[in-house]
């Protein structure tokens, strides 16, 4: 049937209706009305039903008008189409009319009644939609303490649910919780930590689309002192200077993320009468990311440096590094005394002996001093004049059927009664350095001069305390002209035999 031809049969309706009984129309909704206004975006059912009969057909009235004459739905419905947003289907022989509307919004709300020809207008109902409020939260605000946050934020019109929700700084997951009011307090957070929180509006319509969270950050008390400095050095302007400069370093703070609020550095003078004003050194407050410092000190003695780091929680705790330095008289560094070297021996010859079948022949361990190839065996003794600032070569060599790596032969160098300086220092220091072949370790002394002289030693391995050989290296004249003579010895002869038989195999 044809819409013009129901309108017909509807305005006929009107003067054909004598005995109407309007109660035998019935009128639902789907979903439901008895649990409140329907929630916005979704699809409703409207049903009419009635006794069928002839010349008997439905139509929706919205309001007061048939939805076939309506200004917003009459050309919707028009179409006749189940896809669009509003269809309208009816079964005059089994008394049924069906009005389907999508995607419903607050524009949809009026009151829909069912008419039938030769009947009139029968039961209707008044829909109510539901829409998530228009506008998100605003003034969101976090109170942060030690492990704990309280947020609070403005409340939002037609809203009756807020989601608030905490993560970790950097982090992908969220704890949320749904409270009505417009603040909560989250607890179990860590100390001195960067959080996020967010919160959105919602009733049981939901969340409007495009609406995004209102978001802040914030960052948990530090209720932890700090730690003391790290790599606390002293350094002075030049040797035995009274201008001392002290130099530290943060990063174990920095790395846990404790808070300073200020460092404080002071120098004591050792042994100084309490009050002395001769010997009075202020202390020096410094900012939170200070790393230095530098002192006027009042003369020589020992002087006792302290670097503290404080915040709100360091009373009682010990948060100081101390350094201890000492300032003597003079401001001359010292000199070495030049030393008289032995006359050059002419080398004896032995007796050729026989070894014995346990002992080894002892390996070759040589000194190129740069001016030609000259060599110095183990035992021989041999006064050499090298240029300025010249280079000396020094080898320890392996035994051939030894299965020793000679990588694995370290060097050490000490001067007089000094602790000796080993092979790391002697590379990280540049003074000199190492290389090895297939049989060798060879140290590359950088530049022979007052600073060489002292005992230059080779070892097999860092736990091995025997020496293969010791070089002694003397000044022979003091450093005048364009030369400076020299004279290295190889010591250690005498146990080189059975202590290499026993170290090289």
């Amino acid at each position: 049937m044809t819409q013009v031809m129901h309108h017909v049969i509807l305005f006929l309706s009107a003067f054909s209706c004598v005995f109407c009984n309007t109660d035998d129309i019935g009128i639902s909704v789907t979903p439901s009305l008895d649990a409140g206004p329907i929630n916005w975006k979704q699809t409703i059912t409207i049903t009419c039903t009635w006794t069928p009969g002839k010349f008997k057909f439905a139509d929706i009235l919205v309001g007061a008008e048939s939805i076939f004459n309506h200004p917003v739905y009459a050309d919707i419905v028009n179409l006749e189409d189940p896809e669009a947003r509003l269809y309208f289907t009816q079964d005059p022989d089994v008394g049924t009319a069906e009005l389907i509307i999508k995607d419903i919004t607050k524009e949809d709300e009026s009151q829909y009644t069912c008419s039938v020809s030769r009947i009139g207008p029968g039961g209707s109902v008044t829909l109510e939609v539901l829409e998530p409020p228009t506008a998100g939260v605003t003034g969101l605000t976090a109170t942060p303490d030690f492990t704990s946050v309280h947020l609070t934020w403005e409340a939002v019109e037609g809203a009756t649910n807020y989601n608030v929700a905490w993560r970790a700084a950097g982090t992908e997951a969220w704890t949320d919780v749904d409270v009505a009011g417009t603040e909560h307090t989250f607890e179990g957070l860590n100390v001195a930590s960067d959080y996020e929180a967010k919160a959105t509006a919602s009733n049981p319509a939901g969340i409007r689309d495009g609406i995004e969270p209102a978001e802040t950050t914030f960052t948990t008390k530090d209720n932890r002192p700090p730690h003391p400095v790290g790599g606390l050095n002293v350094h002075e302007a030049a040797y035995n200077a009274t201008t001392i400069t002290l130099s530290w370093e943060l990063q174990d703070n920095i790395d846990e993320n404790r808070i300073i609020t200020g460092i404080t550095a002071a120098a004591v003078k050792e042994g100084a009468a309490e009050g002395d004003p001769a010997v009075v050194i202020d202390p020096q407050e410094l900012g939170a990311d200070a790393t230095s410092v530098t002192f006027e000190l009042p003369g020589a003695g020992d002087y006792v440096f302290t670097i503290t780091t404080n915040n709100d929680f360091s009373a009682g705790v010990e948060t100081s590094m101390t350094e201890i330095h000492t300032v003597k008289e003079t401001t001359d560094p010292p000199t070495p005394e030049p030393t008289t070297p032995e006359p050059t021996k002419k080398p004896t010859t032995e007796p050729k002996k026989e070894p014995t079948t346990a002992a080894k022949e002892e390996p070759e361990v040589e000194i190129d001093i740069g001016d030609g190839g000259e060599t110095i065996v183990c035992g021989d003794t041999r006064a050499i004049q090298p240029l300025p600032n010249t280079q000396a070569i020094l080898k320890c060599t392996k035994h051939d059927d030894s299965a020793i790596n000679p990588a694995d032969i370290v060097w050490s160098f000490q001067a007089g009664d000094a602790d000796a300086v080993e092979q790391t220092q002697i590379i990280a220091s540049e003074i000199g350095e190492v290389a090895n072949d297939n049989k060798s370790s060879i140290l590359t002394i950088k530049n022979v001069d007052a600073n060489s002289v002292g005992f230059w030693k080779c070892r097999h391995g860092d736990g091995d305390t025997r020496e293969f050989c010791t070089y002694s290296v003397e000044l022979t004249g003091a450093a005048t002209g364009e030369n400076s003579g020299t004279a290295l010895v190889c010591s250690g002869t005498v146990i080189l035999a059975a202590l290499i038989a026993s170290l090289l195999h």
